[in-house]
């Protein structure tokens, strides 16, 4: 297996598991490349390795143009994923049009796409060929509850945690003025885990509104969970999601979630079941729905139990994993 990187980087650095390092290789540019220049770059760099694949991998309709141009220039089959509405990532101009014009080439040239969500799923059926839901998935056995209660942190403080991209789109500023509005019924803490263009204004917002702010940075995977299990609570405050991993990542552990109602939310938080929804554009109902987490730990609990349970049943990553192998399998077998 070869793996076309978009960044100078080595499978080692991931990774010390001999039989992955032995299968895989990692094809990597020598420097920083603008993302568009690398994306037209591999079919020509990487010619040789990309005649002898029997299918190729993409992992968003936004990284399909190298898929494209090699299924025209070597006749090389691409499964590509759909779990996000593309088009509408960018404001109304150019950029918007061009990510909706790859949008639509990507899903009629695949050979097959995986959807990730149901709403997705009839979206792409009307241009691709072959659609199948195989939605994203966690391994449940690492991100799994903690074995013991949990506790406050000092101060009193309930920890309120986010992981993801510092950036517009996850509407952070509003998680930041909902817990202003909580400081006098119940003082939280956010850990805000990741990185992005927005770090600083965040914290210039969070001092402005008295709230207590950590930003951890980017952690390694193999750290998250503990972080998960350390939560209070986790919030996902996002204008618009596709099929987010961090909330399956946080239902896994069974922390009690409270997202925005948006569509990639709705398919998995059944609201005051499996996890609470508010509006986006309401911080006050965002600080309400926290409340009711933070101060009903019998409810906040029950909450995490079902929302584990959901996880468990439908989105173990193994099972889903074994259907996108059969369905890889499938489609390179039309290829010697």
């Amino acid at each position: 297996m070869w793996y076309f990187s978009y960044r100078p980087e080595a499978l080692g650095d991931y990774t010390s598991d001999r039989q992955l390092l032995q299968s895989a290789e990692v094809l990597a540019p020598s420097r920083h490349l603008p993302r568009a220049v690398r994306a037209l770059q591999i079919p020509f760099a990487h010619a040789s390795i990309i005649r002898r694949c029997a299918v190729l991998r993409a992992f968003q309709i936004t990284g399909v143009v190298p898929a494209l141009l090699s299924r025209w220039r070597f006749g090389v089959p691409f499964v590509t994923t759909y779990g996000f509405w593309y088009g509408s990532l960018s404001q109304p101009g150019p950029k918007r049009l061009l990510k909706s014009i790859v949008e639509r080439a990507g899903l009629r040239r695949a050979a097959a796409v995986i959807a990730t969500t149901e709403s997705l799923r009839v979206r792409a059926a009307r241009l691709a060929a072959r659609v199948e839901l195989i939605p994203n998935g966690v391994d449940t056995r690492h991100f799994a509850p903690s074995a013991t209660e949990r506790r406050p942190p000092p101060g009193g403080r309930r920890r309120v945690l986010y992981v993801g991209r510092l950036s517009a789109e996850k509407n952070l500023s509003a998680l930041i003025r909902a817990a202003a509005m909580l400081e006098r019924r119940v003082p939280v803490h956010l850990v805000l885990v990741g990185a992005g263009p927005l770090r600083e204004k965040l914290v210039t917002e969070a001092a402005a509104a008295s709230v207590a702010l950590e930003l951890p940075g980017v952690v390694d995977q193999r750290a998250l969970p503990q972080l998960y299990r350390a939560a209070d609570a986790f919030v996902l405050a996002s204008l618009t999601e596709g099929h987010p991993k961090v909330l399956l990542e946080a239902m896994s552990t069974a922390v009690p979630c409270v997202a925005s109602d948006c569509d990639g939310n709705r398919s998995l938080i059944a609201h005051g079941q499996t996890g609470l929804l508010f509006d986006a554009r309401r911080p006050d109902e965002l600080a309400d729905r926290l409340e009711m987490v933070l101060t009903q730990p019998d409810f906040a609990a029950g909450l995490g139990r079902a929302a584990r349970e959901l996880i468990v049943t439908h989105y173990d990553l193994s099972t889903l994993i074994g259907r996108e192998i059969s369905l890889i399998r499938e489609v390179a077998g039309g290829r010697s």
